[in-house]
C-alpha cells in the first residue's frame, strides 16, 4: 500500500504535462521512498526506469540495452532510439543514482544533456535523475559546475514523513505509541515500513513477553529496530553518512555533542577540542546532507550571536543520545542494559519529539484555518546565559495574522507525567516580556499529561491562552 506523497506526486505529474523535452532531479537520504514514490509515479506510464550502480561505463550500456532489448547498444544509440520513440508517444526516462554512471561515463553524461539542448527541445521527453547522495548529485547535476544546473525544471526533495503520515503505518497505536514510534524512526519509511510489520507479529510472541503492555510493546519495537546489533533492522545513521563522507570520527564527536544539549559552536569546539574555524565546515557539511541544521531567534535572523545546531531527524538523534553514549553495551549484545539507558533519558528525548510534532499540529491547524489567526512562519527564540552556558526561551515561536493585522503565537510543550497548572501558563506569560512581540499575542501551552482544572479554569476565561493535549493531536 503506498501512503502519503500526495504534493511529491502532484509535482511529479505536473512535471509530465507538456510535450517538450524537460528534466527533473529527485533527491533524498537513503531510506526516504525516493523509488518507491518514483515507482508510484510511473506505474500507469510508459517510462524506461533504470537504477545505475557503480561499475563501468561498458557495463552500464550493457544493461541498458539489456532493458530496452538492444544488443552492443551505445550512448549514441540510445539517444537516437528515445529520438526515434518520442515521435510516436511520449518517453519518461527515469535514471536512479545517476551519479554512478556519470562516474562511470562521463561522455555519456555530455551527450544526453546535448540532445536535450538540441535533438529533444521540441520532443515529449521527460527525464529524471535521481540520487541518495546529496554531495555527487549536487557535483554533477545541480551545482554551480554541472552542466545540467540552468536546465532542472523540477528539483523535487524527497524528506521523511511527518507525524500524520507517519501514523498511518500505526494507526491502531495510542497517542503515546504514535509519538514515541514517530521519534525512533524519524518519519523514515524504511524504519516505518519495519515498525508495521513487527506491529503485525501477531501478540509479540517471538519477544517473549508475558503480557502486551503499552511499555514492553515499545520496549520490543525499540530493541529490534535499534537496541539489537544482530538484528539492525533500522537504518544506522553512521552508515547513511558513510556514503557522503569521509573520515567520520570528528563528525560522530560533533553529533554526539549535540545531542548532550552543546548547541552552540563555541560549546561543540570545546567538547571536540577544534576550533572554531575547523568546527563551522564540518557542521556546514553536516547541513549539506541534511543531518544538521542552524537555527537563528525568528525575530533577530542576522543576530550570530543567537545561533545554534541541532540534529534534523528524531530518529539519528536516538542514535546519538541513546545508543553512542552506551556503545559497550551496543556491542556486548547487553540489551537490557541498553533499554535501561533509554529509558532513563526517555522523557527528554521525547521534549524534543514533541515540540517537532506541535510545530507540524500547529502549521496543520492554520492550513485548514482552525485557529483563531494564521502562521506564517514557525521557528523559536530565546537568550543565552554565558556565563552558565545556558539558554531560555521557547519552545515555539510563530509569526502571523489574526483578522489581518500582525500576530505573535508563543508556545511551549510540556513532555512530562503531571498534567500542567496555571503555574506554567503564568511563566509563558511573563516569559513574553523579553521578546517585543508583533501585534496581538497568543499564548499556545501543548501537553502529553493533560491540563489541572485551575489552568482549564483560566484558559476559558481568557481567550488567547490555548491549551492543546497529545490526544487532540493524534
Amino acid at each position: 500500500m503506498f501512503i502519503g506523497r500526495k504534493n511529491e506526486l502532484e509535482l511529479l505529474n505536473g512535471f509530465y504535462e507538456g510535450n517538450n523535452v524537460s528534466v527533473a532531479v529527485v533527491s533524498g537520504s537513503i531510506g526516504v521512498g525516493k523509488t518507491t514514490l518514483l515507482q508510484e509515479f510511473i506505474k500507469d506510464k510508459n517510462a524506461l526506469y533504470f537504477e545505475a550502480y557503480e561499475t563501468t561505463g561498458k557495463h552500464q550500456l550493457e544493461r541498458l540495452g539489456q532493458l530496452m532489448d538492444i544488443e552492443g547498444l551505445t550512448a549514441t544509440a540510445f539517444c537516437e532510439e528515445i529520438t526515434k520513440r518520442a515521435a510516436d508517444e511520449k518517453q519518461l526516462i527515469v535514471i536512479d543514482q545517476y551519479p554512478n554512471f556519470v562516474k562511470a561515463d562521463s561522455d555519456f553524461d555530455y551527450l544526453l544533456h546535448s540532445y536535450v539542448k538540441k535533438q529533444w527541445k521540441n520532443l515529449p521527453v521527460k527525464i529524471i535523475l535521481c540520487s541518495d547522495a546529496f554531495v555527487l548529485i549536487d557535483k554533477y547535476v545541480k551545482g554551480k559546475k554541472a552542466i545540467w544546473k540552468a536546465d532542472i525544471n523540477l528539483d523535487l526533495e524527497v524528506k521523511p514523513f511527518g507525524f500524520y503520515d507517519s501514523c498511518e503505518f500505526f494507526a491502531d497505536a495510542s497517542p503515546r505509541e504514535a509519538a514515541y514510534l514517530y521519534g525512533i524512526t524519524g518519519g523514515i519509511p524504511y524504519n516505518l515500513v519495519r515498525v508495521a510489520n513487527l506491529l503485525g507479529v501477531p501478540g509479540f510472541e517471538e519477544y517473549g513477553l508475558s503480557t502486551i503492555t503499552e511499555d514492553n510493546k515499545l520496549k520490543a519495537i525499540t530493541t529490534k529496530l535499534f537496541l539489537d546489533k544482530k538484528m539492525q533492522l533500522g537504518l544506522n545513521p553512521e552508515k547513511v553518512m558513510a556514503t557522503e563522507l569521509r573520515e567520520l570520527a570528528y563528525y560522530n564527536y560533533m553529533l554526539a555533542a549535540l545531542a548532550k544539549g552543546l548547541n552552540r559552536v563555541n560549546q561543540i569546539s570545546a567538547e571536540v577540542e577544534k576550533p572554531k574555524d575547523v568546527v563551522v565546515p564540518y557542521l556546514n557539511s553536516l547541513m549539506s546532507i541534511g543531518i544538521c541544521t542552524k537555527d537563528t531567534a525568528i525575530t533577530e535572523i542576522t543576530n550570530r550571536k543567537k545561533t545554534r545546531y541541532s540534529i534534523v531527524s528524531t530518529s539519528t538523534l536516538f542514535w546519538y543520545k541513546m545508543i553512542v553514549p552506551n556503545y559497550d553495551s551496543y556491542v556486548a549484545g547487553d540489551i537490557e542494559a541498553l533499554w535501561e539507558a533509554v529509558e532513563k533519558s526517555m522523557d527528554e528525548y521525547m521534549e524534543t519529539v514533541f515540540i517537532k510534532i506541535c510545530g507540524e499540529y500547529l502549521a496543520d491547524q492554520s492550513d485548514k484555518n482552525l485557529l483563531p489567526f494564521t502562521v506564517e512562519e514557525i521557528g523559536n527564540w530565546w537568550v543565552n546565559d554565558d556565563e552558565a552556558g545556558t539558554t531560555d526561551g521557547f519552545d515555539l515561536v510563530s509569526l502571523g495574522k489574526c483578522e489581518g493585522k500582525s500576530a505573535t503565537i508563543f508556545a511551549q510543550c510540556y513532555y512530562n507525567h503531571e498534567p500542567i497548572e496555571v503555574a506554567q501558563l503564568k511563566l509563558l506569560i511573563e516569559k513574553t516580556k523579553q521578546l517585543h512581540r508583533q501585534g496581538d499575542a497568543f499564548y499556545l501551552v501543548f501537553s502529553n499529561a493533560g491540563f489541572h482544572e485551575n489552568a482549564i479554569t483560566i484558559s476559558s476565561a481568557i481567550k488567547n491562552i490555548m491549551l492543546i493535549t497529545l490526544d487532540e493531536m493524534r
